[in-house]
């Protein structure tokens, strides 16, 4: 019994120290925070936990592989170039995509303005399809290109996964539960109080919002080509 107790506290406490890390990394604005902002106002709540369900398919074959000991090839300089300028490349584009969309009147939810119940089966399901094929892969996406992403996997959590692989499986599945439910705490926090706040977001001050969060990924995109170009010159 005492041992039984003991395993379940040793558990307790990796999924505790897995959330917190992993809450100081979610609170440092990265490309898929602005993405949620901005995806969050056209789409509504559920963007914010979808990324993060996007999110979590890029991260779990990172903890798999980190196990079997990939995190000395992610820690090669060209490797973390080719990251850093496929990132670069990405952002652009997500960049560029929100400033057009600027141009355009906002997007609603099919049926936002109908009282419930009154919006056609139809437009519920496309709404649903497109809020799908949305999120998720922004999630997927800004995870992946981002080279401080990779960055912060070889280096924060290296010492916690160990001691979470030396209690078996059950370990690593406490520490990736406390990871991701931070991430998704936050981003849930996030995406409510955009959605929240839609009839405020409006006109001028939406269109601000978008530039805003385009110029912000252009921007990034510029220090993953600095990083990228960097470590290709000047490998350690």
């Amino acid at each position: 019994m005492e041992r039984e107790t003991l395993d379940i506290l040793t558990l307790a406490g990796l999924a505790a120290g897995s959330f917190v890390l992993a809450l100081s990394g979610a609170l440092v604005p990265g490309p898929m925070f602005f993405v949620t902002i901005a995806g969050s106002r056209r789409r509504g709540f559920w963007f914010g936990p979808l990324v993060i369900l996007g999110h979590a398919m890029a991260e779990l074959p990172v903890v798999l592989l980190l196990l079997w000991g990939l995190s000395a090839i992610l820690k090669n300089a060209y490797v973390l170039a080719g990251i850093g300028g496929l990132g670069a490349t990405a952002l652009i584009w997500m960049g560029i995509g929100m400033i057009r969309q600027a141009r355009r009147p906002p997007e609603e939810v099919p049926g936002a303005g109908a009282p419930a119940g009154e919006a056609s089966p139809a437009a519920q399901a496309d709404s649903r399809r497109g809020l799908l094929g949305e999120a998720i892969p922004a999630g997927f996406l800004t995870s992946i290109s981002n080279p401080y992403w990779h960055l912060w996997w070889v280096t924060c959590p290296t010492y916690l996964l160990a001691s979470a692989a030396a209690q078996g499986w059950p370990g690593v599945a406490a520490f990736f539960i406390g990871h991701i439910s931070a991430d998704l705490s936050w981003y849930s926090v996030t995406s409510l109080s955009v959605a929240s706040g839609r009839r405020f977001l409006t006109g001028r001050l939406y269109t601000g919002l978008l530039v805003a969060c385009g110029v912000v990924l252009l921007v990034m995109a510029g220090l993953f080509l600095k990083l990228a170009i960097t470590v290709a010159c000047c490998p350690q």
